[in-house]
C-alpha cells in the first residue's frame, strides 16, 4: 500500500527555465489528491501519465497565483471531457469567485460535475477531511494572506503504524509550526530564499532553507522535502547544502521527483 508525494511544480512566484508552478500529488493507498494547483498543473500531471479523472479532492494552501491559477484550466479540461463525478476543493473562502468568474466571463455553460467548495477557515488544528485512506486536518500558517498547512495522517491497517504526510507553503516561521508537524513522516515545507537573502524572506513572509531545516529539527520529522524556489537563484543544491547542515535528512522536491513514506510495524 504504496505512501507517495510526487513534485509536479517547485518555482514560487515566478517561473524558470524547466520549472513549474507549485503543485504536488500525495498517492494514499492508491488514492491521488492534488496539493495546489499552479500553472501549468494539468499538462505535469499528462506528462507523469497521472488522470485528470484521478483527482477528486484538490488542496489549496492559499489564493495566491502561483498556487491556483492551474486550477481554472484543469477544471475546464475536466468539463471537456464530461466528468461527471464531484470535484472537492478545499481552499481558503474567495476561491468561489474565481471560479464563478471564470464560468461567467468564458460564456460556458454550467460544467458537467458538481464543484464543490470545502471552506478552509479557523485557528489552531482543525478536521477538513476524513476519508477512506487519512484523516486530513489544517492549521493557519504566517503569510500574506489567508493561507493553510495541511496533516495527512494514514488511517491505520493491521499491524503497521498510520503514516503521516505535512504540507506546509507559503509560511514564515511562528512558534506554533514545529509543534503541529511533530514527529511527521515526511514534512514538505517551502524554503523561497536562502539565509543571505534573510531579509526578503521576513518582508514576504517566506522561510529561508535553513529556517525550514530548523522546524523540521525541532519537530523531529522523518525526511524534510524543500520546494518553492525563487528563481532569483540558478543553483538549487545551494538549497540542499544549506539544510542538510541542520537535518541531514533533507532532500528537494523537484520536478517529476517521487518521494515515498515506508511501512512501519508497530513495536510489541
Amino acid at each position: 500500500m504504496p505512501l507517495t508525494l510526487t513534485s509536479l511544480g517547485s518555482a514560487s512566484a515566478l517561473p524558470a527555465r524547466n520549472t513549474y508552478f507549485t503543485a504536488h500529488v500525495l498517492n494514499i493507498r492508491g488514492r491521488s489528491f492534488l496539493l495546489d494547483c499552479g500553472e501549468g498543473t494539468q499538462l505535469r500531471l499528462g506528462q507523469l501519465g497521472i488522470s485528470l479523472g484521478a483527482i477528486d479532492h484538490v488542496f489549496i494552501t492559499h489564493l495566491h497565483a502561483d498556487h491556483v491559477f492551474g486550477l481554472l484550466g484543469m477544471i475546464s479540461s475536466m468539463h471537456l471531457l464530461k466528468r461527471n463525478a464531484p470535484l472537492y476543493v478545499h481552499a481558503p473562502r474567495g476561491l468561489e469567485k474565481l471560479i464563478e468568474f471564470y464560468f461567467d466571463f468564458s460564456g460556458k455553460q454550467d460544467p458537467s460535475f458538481p464543484i464543490i467548495h470545502k471552506v478552509v477557515e479557523g485557528t489552531g488544528m482543525f478536521p477538513v477531511m476524513d476519508g477512506g485512506e487519512a484523516l486530513v486536518s489544517a492549521f493557519p500558517l504566517n503569510h500574506g494572506v489567508p493561507t493553510f498547512g495541511y496533516l495527512f495522517r494514514e488511517k491505520r491497517v493491521r499491524k503497521s503504524e498510520p503514516r503521516s504526510v505535512a504540507y506546509c507553503t507559503d509560511t514564515a516561521p511562528f512558534p506554533e509550526l514545529a509543534g503541529w508537524v511533530e514527529g511527521v513522516d515526511l514534512l514538505f515545507l517551502e524554503a523561497t530564499f536562502l539565509e543571505k537573502d534573510l531579509e526578503s524572506a521576513q518582508n514576504y513572509k517566506h522561510c529561508t532553507a535553513r529556517q525550514a531545516a530548523q522546524i523540521a529539527l525541532d519537530a523531529g520529522v522523518g525526511k524534510l522535502l524543500l520546494g518553492h524556489f525563487s528563481s532569483r537563484y540558478k543553483e538549487a543544491p545551494a538549497y540542499l547544502a544549506e539544510a542538510r547542515e541542520i537535518f541531514p535528512d533533507t532532500e528537494l522536491s523537484t520536478e517529476s521527483r517521487t518521494f515515498s513514506v515506508p511501512r512501519r510495524l508497530i513495536a510489541t
